[in-house]
């Protein structure tokens, strides 16, 4: 496809900025970048244990708390970037713009800059991202209902490890029941490289292990159900949360829990300790027993909030959309 003209500069010396809309500019810029980023990616595994410890996930804060001379190529990139995303957003306007005036109006003449600012929006998905993101601690979850963070509980209801020949974990699933701010319950599943996630991703729940969760079982009346630390179960009205697992004060003795139960009716609760095999008359004079302290599967969550990964679905689908504008001239004969 012939190039468009290029047109000549004004008497008056007002294309001196022209250079910042060239494809020299562009190539240039693309190079710069591949390479800075091939620096970092050694400097960054070299220095995993020292100036790069604290940089994780898309998280671009950590290259300057504090600076390092390590991270230089670091320091090179964002000027780099900078000037690429400019010379990039130049270029596609004039383009557009001149394709316009000259009255060109079928959609796959303007693919290339429909994928053009795929790219920008993918560099600004890593700008929101590197900036915007943050870790918010993590949360064991094991088979009874313990606190997300967010509003919302989960509970694990299965629990899958699949292992390499050596013995090595290769991958774990586990399926999840998650109950929502309004008490609707859903499922989902958490794997490695596959978070509970929502808000398109902005919002994510990274699994990191398995977890055994030492869990208490409760029996009132006709009613049983096993809690975890921080967690909580029902038992016919009567809402029992464990506190705290106190370990055992000496070898061979049990450990003992600290229990509130709370009357869902009236809201009054009670708080006490209890060790296995236990029983408690309640307020209400029902019979509180615990049965036995014993450890079921579990897995522990990342939760990170992660503002980039919205625009990098925007980026994606703009890419997407570039290249299928761009397939009639690809079925051309």
């Amino acid at each position: 496809m012939p190039s468009e003209p290029r047109p000549a500069a004004p008497a008056d010396g007002g294309g001196r900025w022209e250079w910042l809309s060239s494809q020299g500019l562009g190539v240039v810029c693309g190079q710069a970048t591949v390479l800075l980023l091939a620096v970092g990616s050694v400097v960054l595994a070299a220095t995993r244990g020292g100036a790069s410890a604290a940089i994780a996930m898309d998280d671009v804060r950590g290259f300057f708390n504090p600076p390092a001379p390590a991270h230089a190529w670091f320091y090179l990139l964002l000027p780099v970037l900078s000037l690429y995303a400019l010379n990039t957003a130049l270029a596609t306007w004039k383009s557009v713009a001149s394709k316009w005036r000259n009255g060109l109006r079928s959609p796959h003449v303007y693919a290339p800059a429909v994928v053009h600012v795929a790219f920008l929006t993918g560099l600004l998905a890593h700008l929101v991202g590197g900036l915007g993101g943050a870790e918010l601690g993590q949360r064991v979850v094991g088979p009874s209902w313990s606190e997300l963070g967010d509003g919302r509980q989960a509970r694990v209801t299965n629990l899958d490890t699949e292992n390499n020949r050596d013995g090595s974990t290769k991958q774990v699933r586990a399926s999840l029941e998650v109950r929502d701010e309004g008490g609707a319950v859903s499922a989902a599943e958490v794997h490695y490289n596959g978070p509970l996630s929502r808000g398109l991703g902005s919002d994510l729940l990274l699994l990191i292990r398995p977890e055994p969760v030492a869990v208490v079982s409760l029996v009132r009346g006709s009613r049983s159900c096993e809690v975890a630390v921080e967690g909580s179960c029902d038992l016919s009205g009567v809402r029992a949360e464990l506190l705290f697992l106190h370990p055992p004060r000496r070898t061979g003795d049990p450990p003992f829990a600290r229990l509130r139960l709370a009357n869902e009716s009236d809201g009054a609760a009670e708080t006490f300790w209890m060790l296995p095999g236990d029983s408690r008359q309640l307020a209400d004079g029902s019979l509180l027993w615990l049965a036995e302290i014993d450890t079921r599967p579990g897995v522990r969550l990342r939760h990170r909030r992660a503002p980039g990964d919205p625009w990098a679905l925007l980026a994606s689908l703009l890419l997407a959309t570039g290249l299928c504008m761009l397939w009639r001239r690809f079925a051309r004969p």
